[in-house]
């Protein structure tokens, strides 16, 4: 059987000389089209929380992700690799980024923008939550086009081979999954409870519930972090999601 060989580059296109990743366009799309949606979102149901709150919150709180992200995959996933060079700390663009790293950033962030402001904690985290999916998904696809985090050896007839960063082995296109499942579907669930906006705290709970359901699904078709592999039959990113799983039904109970 004939398997389709990823042979795509990671960079989008460029301009002006200036190579464009993959990964900058996700950012910065995922960026623009939350914001636009949760602006939209501020005023359609008349939140509380000010367009100009959340416009200072989204910027700051842009950065404090980002931050948060990298630091959590160096100290949790790869410390030696970044030990042996501290530089590639800095190029995000490199990859090496952590989605529940960038979680643990818009707590932190949210939590103390929102005793600066005075605004419930769970009024900007139920927006964010809303959309969040949209930059997942973007940000899944970005991983496809750099052909980073595949999927374990398969022959299923949509597999796909990822030479540059891994090997010739049929692979399952992970990141395909997870763009569909904890990206795209996740929006979708997450927009059909958006009614539930007036409720302080059940939509941040429900994308813990199911960003940690989908991900851990998914998980059994990545290809585990090969510095870390399996724990008890389960990779780095499920027992991450095994907690934001308990952690919604921690919180589910404690504001039933």
């Amino acid at each position: 059987m004939n398997f389709y060989v990823h042979d795509l580059s990671p960079i989008a296109f460029s301009i002006l000389g200036l190579d464009i990743p993959w990964y900058w366009l996700s950012y910065f799309l995922s960026y623009f089209i939350i914001l636009y949606c949760s602006l939209s979102l501020i005023e359609e149901k008349e939140l509380k929380v000010g367009k100009k709150s959340f416009l200072s919150y989204m910027f700051f709180g842009f950065f404090t992700m980002l931050i948060f992200s990298k630091l959590f995959y160096v100290f949790f996933y790869h410390p030696n690799y970044y030990l042996q060079d501290l530089s590639r700390v800095f190029k995000v663009w490199h990859g090496g980024m952590s989605f529940h790293g960038a979680l643990i950033g818009v707590i932190v962030w949210t939590y103390f923008f929102s005793k600066k402001v005075k605004v419930s904690f769970w009024s900007f985290t139920d927006i964010v939550a809303t959309y969040a999916g949209i930059g997942i998904f973007l940000g899944r696809l970005a991983n496809f086009f750099n052909g980073e985090l595949a999927g374990r050896v398969s022959t299923a007839p949509w597999a796909m081979v990822f030479p540059r960063l891994y090997d010739y082995n049929p692979r399952h296109p992970s990141q395909i999954y997870q763009a569909l499942l904890e990206g795209l579907l996740l929006f979708i669930i997450m927009n059909h409870y958006k009614k539930d906006i007036y409720q302080r705290g059940r939509q941040s709970i429900r994308f813990l519930f199911f960003y940690g359901a989908l991900r851990f699904l998914c998980e059994f078709f990545r290809e585990p972090d090969k510095q870390i592999g399996l724990i008890s039959h389960l990779s780095m990113g499920q027992i991450y999601c095994l907690v934001m799983m308990f952690l919604s039904f921690f919180l589910f109970v404690r504001k039933a």
